[in-house]
């Protein structure tokens, strides 16, 4: 498949420098900029609008994939941070594809491209594998004529953005709405802070619009949705907390004097904290991706209000499990979403709606419903989606595999 792929697309990390070394570092960029004219840079500035550095970016759209960030900031108690934090998109720099997903086979590649470059511009870079990764965007990307999916991406924006908002998360406001008069989120994006991480579910085709109007292959993006996990420092070393071992830049202290090691230290050698190759791994970013779809999409299929609670009641459960659930269905209905519902609840009544919610999941089957007007029945999990398309044979439990079951006899018996 072209589009449809999990991994990751954009990863950062922080070398920090002193004084003398952030000038000699910002030199360098200037001189190399002026003399091969392939950089351009521009200011950066902090949430108070004032500047704290300068960003270098490539002109040449082959190049793209990779910018410098040279930040020096005061913080409350006057100490200063200085630096240069790279920015890496590793499809973008290797195969100019700022659609499909990384995966760890071409990190090898990428350092190779990382190292040539910056021994080009300075002799301050550390080698690439030296310094901690401060964010990853983990990513899914669902294409939905790939995958033959039966909904519009709007229809699809429209149900996720009916979604869960996890505890500690708040939807962000793009935008003034002049009608209701307050801010109001983007339509194709459903985008979630916290302080440790960002999850944003988008529509990639309206998102690259506005960020790569100009890109050459924007049109295949029109059909991709990307469920992408923007982890932050904190989230990435409680992830890898005394895992830097398995790194392959890792290097032994063992046996070396301590004149070596001072030597080891000038020469910038250093085992970082958050090792890169173990982060960007299938087996790091898979679980975080699976997590964040389960927290806010569920993890049940999307059906119209009707057979949702058809296949409920094709259960026979007992009377009050069954007017639970069936009750979250149709509050999350009327409310237009998991977390519209959530909000209007009081506070002894959450209990019931989570387990409602749980409950659900167990038959796979989403709170949120499909409008009738769509004339669509069934709309599979993106995520079980993707797990159908690459794998000829999945290993599910008995309750998945009884609850799928299921699933096909109602929705049989609809179609007849």
């Amino acid at each position: 498949m072209e589009n449809t792929s999990m991994g990751y697309h954009t990863f950062a990390f922080f070398q920090k420098t002193d004084e003398e070394e952030y000038q000699v570092l910002e030199n360098d960029f200037i001189g190399y900029m002026q003399r091969t004219k392939k950089l351009k840079r521009s200011p950066v500035q902090n949430k108070d609008k004032i500047q704290i550095g300068w960003q270098y970016t490539y002109k040449d759209d082959k190049e793209k994939g990779i910018h410098w960030l040279m930040l020096s900031s005061k913080a409350k108690n006057n100490y200063v941070t200085r630096g240069v934090l790279a920015v890496i998109n590793q499809e973008a720099l290797i195969e100019n594809n700022y659609i499909r997903a990384a995966k760890d086979d071409d990190l090898k590649e990428v350092e190779e491209i990382y190292n040539r470059e910056t021994e080009k511009i300075s002799k301050i870079f550390l080698k690439f594998g030296s310094c901690s990764l401060n964010r990853v965007d983990p990513c899914l990307n669902i294409d939905l004529k790939e995958l033959g999916i039966p909904c519009t991406p709007e229809q699809m924006m429209k149900l996720i953005k009916r979604g869960n908002i996890p505890r500690h998360y708040e939807e962000r406001k793009e935008c003034y709405d002049s009608k209701q008069r307050r801010m109001v989120s983007d339509k194709n994006s459903f985008y979630l802070e916290s302080k440790s991480s960002v999850i944003n579910f988008y529509w990639k085709y309206a998102k690259q619009g506005k960020k790569h109007p100009n890109y050459s292959k924007r049109e295949s993006s029109r059909n991709v949705i990307r469920l992408e996990v923007e982890c932050k420092y904190l989230k990435l070393y409680a992830l890898v907390k005394n895992r830097n071992l398995e790194s392959k830049y890792y290097e032994s202290d063992e046996g070396l004097s301590p004149d070596e090691m001072y030597m080891r230290m000038h020469m910038g050698v250093h085992n970082p904290v958050i090792p890169i190759d173990v982060v960007l791994s299938a087996n790091i970013y898979e679980p975080i991706i699976r997590k964040s779809i389960y927290k806010i999409l569920r993890k049940g299929n999307y059906f119209t209000l009707d057979i949702a609670r058809d296949i409920v009641e094709s259960y026979h459960f007992r009377s009050s499990k069954e007017e639970r659930m069936i009750e979250v269905l149709e509050s999350v209905n009327e409310s237009h979403g998991i977390a519209k519902a959530k909000s209007k609840l009081r506070e002894n009544e959450f209990r019931r709606f989570n387990k409602a919610l749980k409950e659900l999941d167990n038959i796979l089957v989403n709170p949120v419903t499909i409008p009738r007007r769509w004339d669509v029945k069934h709309i599979p999990n993106l995520l079980r989606a993707y797990y159908d398309s690459i794998y000829e044979e999945q290993l599910v439990s008995y309750q998945e595999y009884a609850a799928m079951k299921r699933i096909e006899e109602v929705l049989e018996k609809v179609k007849q």
